[in-house]
């Protein structure tokens, strides 16, 4: 009984820790999409499409690399020379039946000084 609580619990500490892993992994990934984006569409897009044009491509790609953000997820406003960036997620720890019962929930701002269009 003894063994079977101790295995129990080095299963438990792998899961922890892999969740804590892929919990960073998201994160960076978060990070380096939204400076990609940023650094391709900001100087080459019209100001007044800038943030609609910049959010949709975050919105795209973080999709595109499975990490699940909802529509409010993903927020940019564009203040003149900067823009303002936040992505908000969860990052599922339990899943039980397709529904999160428990998740991390993770966020990532930034701003971002915008360089005159080219």
């Amino acid at each position: 009984m003894k063994a079977l609580f101790w295995v129990l619990v080095a299963i438990g500490c792998v899961y922890v820790f892999y969740t804590g892993a892929m919990a960073v992994w998201s994160y960076l990934e978060i990070t380096s999409v939204v400076e990609q984006v940023v650094a391709e569409r900001a100087s080459r897009t019209e100001r007044e499409e800038r943030a609609t044009r910049v959010k949709e491509d975050i919105a795209t790609k973080v999709a595109a690399s499975g990490i699940k953000v909802g529509d409010r997820g993903v927020s940019v406003s564009d203040e003149g020379r900067t823009l303002d960036v936040s992505v908000r997620w969860n990052w599922p720890v339990i899943v039980y039946q397709g529904s999160e019962v428990l998740a991390i929930p993770l966020k990532h701002e930034r701003t971002f000084k915008v360089p005159e269009k080219r």
